[in-house]
């Protein structure tokens, strides 16, 4: 008797379990982008490449990522401040757009494009323009 009260206690749980798992959203792109600017700003170069999309990393290895970010993108390698101003998607990709002063004194707008992968937001890319506006 007792096995099948648990198989039944089983399977009335399961379908309660799977459903909750599929009605959790994907994190925020938003948030994802602030989590890998608080890796880059602590130098947690892993911890921000673990965040990039499999593209990404298909063309950088880790210790080439943390390269091109110093190189190409030094406020968002060091920022002091960031801050979500908008989102919009376009096809399948989804773009979060972030105002960043970097430690260096120099305020930028950066454009990520984000991408789903297995039902979690990674970055996939970032592009960068000088920002003379209000932060």
């Amino acid at each position: 008797m007792r096995p099948r009260a648990f198989a039944l206690a089983v399977l009335l749980v399961l379908p309660l379990a799977v459903g909750a798992e599929e009605s959790n959203p994907p994190p925020d792109p938003g948030d994802l982008v602030i989590r890998q600017l608080e890796a880059l700003r602590v130098h947690d170069f892993a911890a921000a490449y673990a965040l990039a999309s499999m593209e990404l990393r298909r063309n950088f290895s880790r210790a080439e990522f943390e390269w091109m970010v110093k190189r190409a993108h030094p406020e968002i390698a060091g920022s002091d401040f960031a801050a979500v101003v908008r989102t919009h998607s376009a096809g399948d990709y989804l773009y979060v757009t972030v105002k960043v002063r970097g430690r260096n004194g120099q305020n930028v707008e950066a454009l990520y494009e984000v991408v789903q992968e297995k039902g979690l937001w990674k970055v996939n890319a970032v592009s960068t323009r000088r920002d003379d506006g209000l932060l």
